[in-house]
């Protein structure tokens, strides 16, 4: 007797057949790289597709004006241009023009304007906006003093 016998306990007589499992994997490696290079292959077919479907890129000219840095706005005489920017504003302070012809807005020399002032006046400048009304005041009184009659105002 070699050992106590359970009918439940079951085991296996052979080993796992080696042969066919390395077939298997075998034959899941050369199925792989199958797939791998036909997707690799398919990936440039599509990748040629879209590119004779994308318009040719625009042509790229040189554009000599384009390509030249401007040279920088310098003063050269400062002190004429600012004469001549002086003479420009004195001739506008000094002389009668349209502002804005088509709502009748004029100028007038400056001399003349202050001339203006002087005779009538500044009129006022209208409110910037409407002040807020106050609220209406009660008709009784406010406050505990003004409800009692004063002793002069009692009647006998």
């Amino acid at each position: 007797m070699s050992g106590p016998e359970h009918p439940e306990v079951r085991f296996e007589h052979s080993d796992v057949d080696a042969s066919a499992l390395l077939k298997y994997g075998f034959w899941l490696v050369v199925t792989t790289a199958v797939v791998v290079v036909l997707l690799w292959r398919l990936y440039f077919v599509f990748v040629a597709r879209e590119a004779a479907r994308q318009p040719p890129p625009p042509v790229m000219k040189i554009d000599p004006e384009a390509m030249t840095v401007p040279l920088p706005n310098l003063q050269t005489l400062p002190n004429l241009d600012l004469t001549a920017f002086r003479a420009r504003e004195e001739s506008v302070l000094h002389s009668y023009g349209w502002v804005d012809k088509e709502a009748g807005i004029v100028r007038i020399p400056i001399e003349e304007a202050m001339r203006l002032v002087a005779e009538r006046g500044l009129t006022p400048a209208p409110p910037a906006s409407p002040e807020p009304k106050a609220p209406p005041k009660k008709a009784g009184p406010t406050s505990a003093a003004e409800a009692k009659p004063k002793a002069s105002e009692a009647k006998p």
